[in-house]
């Protein structure tokens, strides 16, 4: 005869009340009947109902109250007992990713989004339009907490060279994963609008709300390292808005306005020298700017003066080959030198500075 264990949670401590096995960890229940096949068997189907509601009531508290421990733990309970439950299949992932925000380890919270996408990219398979009512709110929540993403605080990084000059972040990294995981979501969205037949299009109309919602989020707020990478969620965005329209006519497409690529204006000769605005060297020079001269009121005075003055001469000798040779060797030197001092080459989004 085997062992009384709780199915439910692997605990062996279960002790009879009122004619009731109870386990002393999860509180579960089973007759006599029911502890004596356990027993036997090893095996008894049981109402699990209860127990899953009692731990949605503490996953949605935790959850509240910002405790991503607690929060994983009981949407983890959740998950365990009704697989299909979409949302702990999000939730029980979204306490860790939380959590990793406030942790200095990159990797980890590379990790814990990773998890946490591959989560999103299965609620559609769980989606069923026959408990829509029921499900339609939780898909809404998710959306609404993943546009809360890019609100979120986080810990990051700085690189400092030999002078204690900080010269590059790691927050684009953090951003690309909420860009991610927003983007996956919109897949799941698009995967759940397909289970509506024709007769029932109109119904399409809130999934196709929600995954504007998070295009738009993207697109404001996803600091995208480069201007280009933003022309997919361009596309996926306008793809949204055109087939909500011909759902429902009166829809007008808003597409929010691209961002300035520049806070302080384009480094105008450097990008006439190199004929690029996104290239190695100008994103060196940009950093440059950003961390380093914008930093001290002398730094910044040179910056307005030369954004007053350069768009001009670009204006007039951008153009020419006299005018590219002039600046190409005195810049080819500084962006090896900065280089050297440990200024990043790599894909920049421009900081602001008063």
């Amino acid at each position: 005869m085997k062992a009384l264990v709780c199915e439910m949670c692997g605990g062996q401590d279960l002790i009879k009340k009122d004619d009731m096995y109870v386990c002393q960890h999860c509180g579960t229940k089973y007759t006599v009947e029911e502890a004596r096949k356990l027993m036997v068997e090893g095996t008894v189907k049981i109402d699990n109902s209860d127990f899953v509601q009692r731990y949605l009531q503490n996953a949605r508290r935790a959850k509240e109250k910002e405790d991503w421990e607690e929060t994983e733990k009981y949407y983890n309970l959740v998950e365990q007992n009704d697989p299909t439950n979409i949302e702990a299949i999000f939730y029980s992932s979204y306490g860790k990713a939380k959590a990793s925000l406030v942790d200095s380890d990159i990797y980890k919270r590379q990790a814990a989004f990773k998890v946490l996408q591959n989560c999103v990219s299965i609620i559609d398979d769980n989606f069923d339009i026959e408990k829509e009512s029921d499900q339609k709110e939780i898909v809404k929540q998710i959306c609404n907490d993943i546009v809360k993403m890019y609100e979120s605080d986080f810990v990051y990084t700085q690189r400092k060279n030999g002078y204690g000059i900080v010269v590059s972040d790691n927050k684009q990294e953090t951003y690309a994963l909420f860009n991610n995981l927003a983007s996956e979501f919109c897949t799941t969205l698009e995967e759940i609008i397909k289970k509506y037949p024709s007769d029932r299009a109109k119904d399409t109309i809130f999934y196709y709300d929600l995954a504007v919602k998070c295009c738009d989020a993207m697109l404001s707020r996803g600091h995208f390292a480069l201007i280009s990478l933003r022309k997919p969620t361009e596309d996926r965005l306008q793809r949204y808005h055109d087939a909500w329209h011909e759902i429902d006519s009166t829809h007008v497409n808003s597409l929010p306005p691209l961002p300035q690529q520049t806070s302080s204006g384009g480094c105008y000769i450097a990008t006439a020298v190199y004929g690029s605005y996104d290239c190695p060297q100008v994103w060196t020079l940009r950093r440059y700017r950003d961390y380093s001269l914008a930093r001290t009121w002398y730094g910044r005075a040179f910056i307005r003066t030369y954004y007053a003055i350069s768009p001009t001469l670009v204006k007039w000798f951008g153009e020419t080959k006299w005018f590219k040779r002039l600046w190409q060797g005195k810049l080819d030197r500084m962006v090896s030198r900065l280089n050297h001092q440990g200024v990043e080459d790599t894909p920049y989004i421009d900081r602001e500075w008063e």
